[in-house]
């Protein structure tokens, strides 16, 4: 359990990581961190979240623009959490070790 708890903690690190010149909006912030505090990223190796979160935003630009703009307004419906549950699933299991 601890090991896990290692595991999650270094995803997370890598989460709050931010470009100088190029800060995630409000929305994308809460969508990653969604995924980091509910292990959503467990599987995506350390060294791939970055690559993983990039996709992972861009994916829910292109594919579910309207999840963004709820959560930009600050709803968190169990529609939402299931979209990005989903779409973490579906992004991250091209990165299982």
């Amino acid at each position: 359990a601890t090991n896990a708890v290692i595991e999650k903690g270094k995803r997370n690190v890598e989460i709050l990581k931010q470009g100088q010149y190029s800060p995630l909006r409000v929305e994308e912030q809460a969508a990653i961190i969604y995924c980091g505090t509910n292990g959503l990223l467990m599987d995506v190796p350390v060294d791939k979240i970055k690559e993983f979160e990039e996709e992972y935003i861009s994916y829910l630009h292109s594919k579910h623009q309207e999840t963004l703009d709820a959560l930009s307004s600050g709803k968190l419906t169990e529609e939402i959490k299931s979209t990005l549950e989903k779409t973490a699933a579906d992004l991250s299991s091209k990165y299982i070790k």
